[in-house]
C-alpha cells in the first residue's frame, strides 16, 4: 500500500494505483496538460472508496509507502486505463532517472 500526497490530503491506495498515478501526472506535465482522476482508495474505516483529484502540469504529488500491506487490492483495469491515457502524450514509458543507467558517464 501506498499513500497519495496531494493537496494536503492524504489518500491509502495500492501500489500499482499509486505508481500509475505519479507516472500520469508526468505524462500529463510533459504534456502541458491536466485531468482529474478519480482514484480508487481505502477510507479510513478500511472500506473501499474513490477519491477524485485534479492533476496538471503544476501538480505536486507524493508517494510514499504505507504500512496496511492488508487492505492491497488489483485495481488493473484503472492502471491500464492511465497508462494508456498516458501514451497518448507520445511518451507512454516515465524517464525514472534514479534508474537508468544510460543516464551517467559511469
Amino acid at each position: 500500500m501506498k499513500h497519495i500526497k496531494y493537496d494536503g490530503s492524504i489518500i491509502l491506495t495500492s501500489d500499482d494505483v499509486a505508481d500509475a498515478v505519479i507516472e500520469y501526472a508526468a505524462a500529463l506535465a510533459g504534456g502541458d496538460r491536466a485531468d482529474t482522476v478519480a482514484v480508487p482508495a481505502v477510507a479510513h474505516d478500511g472500506t473501499m472508496t474513490t477519491t477524485k483529484i485534479l492533476i496538471g502540469p503544476a501538480s505536486e504529488v507524493v508517494i510514499e509507502d504505507a504500512e496496511e500491506d492488508e487492505l492491497e487490492v488489483e485495481n488493473g483495469e484503472f492502471v491500464e486505463r492511465l497508462r494508456a491515457a498516458a501514451r497518448t502524450f507520445g511518451h507512454s514509458e516515465p524517464i525514472h532517472a534514479n534508474t537508468r543507467d544510460d543516464l551517467t558517464d559511469a
